[in-house]
């Protein structure tokens, strides 16, 4: 136990060295945002993304590159109205994460529609524990501590290469969930389910060649998770897709159980999950990430990168 502490306090001297101190700067900043009210935050959010639009030129040219390949039959006029939307939707993201790192589930005073609950017994009155499977939306922070209301979620998640917010995104996490998991660690996601606990992917990342299969995401071949069909079909575990947004009043989140799901071939499973993300994002669209690089790991590995 000393050791551990020890260790603790000589990793938490390492972020105290000047050349963080912007970083630290930024999250006092980050904290003070956080207590604004909702409304102005929403206000100011999509000023901050109408401010990004403008300034952000790689981001701008990701999203409008990924606007292309999946929304071909858009005019270049309608793409620019939906990236203008994008970054607002972005901006506002942007500053209800700030809320969420600085507050738990019960602070939270917004309006929550939430009508899944059954759902969510129904599937761990099996005992097999369950999986979420979701994408990336602007909202994707303050609705996972919102979900923390209704489930004891195990959120898998990408360690930060800046070593301050990744400090301070870990410690919101411990306030939050019982648990949040490290992409890479197998044997903790494992061990969760074992104990009836749910875990929560986001499926629309891309792991890399070694990790992934690829199948059509909006007509275009896409690397693709290729573990989550596995581990469903080794522990048995019911896949509930989640479905979360922003509306004018809040937030809507939602749960409905795949079935059918997994297939016992990866492809077809990383078909279905496209298929759902496709329908999710079409329900949507400003608020998916577009920014992302969804399409950085081509079939063939001699074709340029679309970016």
């Amino acid at each position: 136990m000393a050791n551990t502490k020890h260790n603790k306090k000589d990793s938490f001297r390492s972020l105290l060295k000047p050349s963080l101190w912007p970083s630290w700067a930024f999250m006092g900043v980050a904290w003070l945002i956080g207590q604004l009210p909702w409304k102005i935050q929403q206000t100011t959010g999509r000023a901050f993304g109408r401010f990004l639009y403008h300034v952000a030129p790689r981001r701008l040219s990701i999203c409008m590159t990924n606007l292309a390949i999946c929304y071909p039959e858009m005019s270049e006029k309608e793409r620019k109205q939906l990236a203008k939307k994008h970054f607002q939707s972005i901006g506002v993201g942007f500053f209800e994460a700030f809320t969420s790192w600085f507050h738990t589930a019960d602070q939270l005073t917004m309006d929550v529609e939430f009508d899944s609950q059954q759902v969510i017994d129904d599937a761990l009155a099996l005992g097999r524990g369950c999986i979420y499977i979701g994408g990336h939306f602007s909202s994707i922070d303050i609705c996972g501590n919102l979900m923390s209301r209704y489930n004891n979620v195990h959120p898998i998640y990408k360690k930060q290469k800046n070593p301050v917010f990744n400090y301070i995104m870990e410690r919101q996490r411990e306030r939050i969930f019982e648990k949040h998991i490290e992409r890479s660690n197998m044997r903790e996601v494992a061990r969760s389910l074992k104990d009836n606990k749910t875990i929560w992917y986001a499926v629309d990342q891309d792991y890399g060649r070694d990790k992934s299969v690829f199948a059509p995401f909006f007509n275009r071949e896409c690397s693709t998770i290729a573990h989550i069909g596995r581990i469903a079909s080794i522990t048995n575990a019911p896949v509930l897709l989640y479905d979360y947004g922003r509306t004018e009043t809040g937030y809507k989140m939602s749960l409905t159980r795949l079935e059918n799901f997994p297939t016992g071939d990866d492809v077809e499973n990383a078909i279905i999950m496209n298929k759902c993300m496709e329908e999710l994002v079409n329900s949507k669209k400003e608020q998916y990430y577009w920014t992302h690089r969804r399409f950085k790991t081509q079939k063939n590995p001699e074709d340029p990168s679309p970016y």
